[in-house]
């Protein structure tokens, strides 16, 4: 028995819930657009926000791959935004020594400052997301967040289906 099948509960009745996926799916369409419209004061898109968090935390330059898993986009998705971002002068670009086809990726001193500034309204947004919960309220959400995100990782169990196994059955 795999762990979270140990740790299901025997009596779980999903269809007494509303459906947990579309629930999660409607609340991140929710929280990216009071998170867009909360940086749009600051000229930015929430992955685009993103990107400069991401960078500007780093201990170094990140790669345009490494900006996609982070920011959960497309690589080609995220290599377009990375040349919009440094058309903007928020990124520096540089061709790697080691294979120039790939780029290493910073964040610009106007591309830090940016960040600096919209990251109070990003915080605000996101107190205003968990007004009414307590600390352990939130580590409970990350926790189950969690639990469902390595449930959701870990590989699908094929099914055969019902009519399938009956024919095969009668063989």
């Amino acid at each position: 028995m795999t762990e979270s099948a140990s740790r299901q509960p025997h009596s779980l009745d999903l269809d007494a819930f509303e459906p947990p996926e579309f629930l999660l799916a409607t609340l991140n369409s929710r929280i990216r657009d009071l998170m867009n419209t909360t940086l749009r004061q600051h000229g930015l898109k929430l992955v685009e926000w993103r990107v400069l968090q991401c960078l500007s935390e780093a201990d170094g330059p990140r790669t345009v791959a490494e900006l996609a898993e982070l920011t959960v986009i497309d690589r080609t998705v995220a290599s377009r935004l990375v040349d919009k971002m440094a058309a903007r002068g928020l990124v520096h670009k540089q061709a790697m020594a080691q294979d120039r086809r790939f780029v290493s990726i910073t964040a610009s001193q106007a591309g830090r400052d940016l960040y600096q500034i919209s990251d109070e309204a990003a915080q605000d947004a996101r107190r205003r997301l968990f007004d009414g919960m307590t600390d352990a309220d939130v580590q409970t959400l990350l926790d189950l967040l969690s639990r469902m995100h390595t449930n959701a990782a870990s590989p699908v169990r094929q099914v055969q289906p019902a009519h399938r196994t009956r024919r095969m059955a009668g063989r």
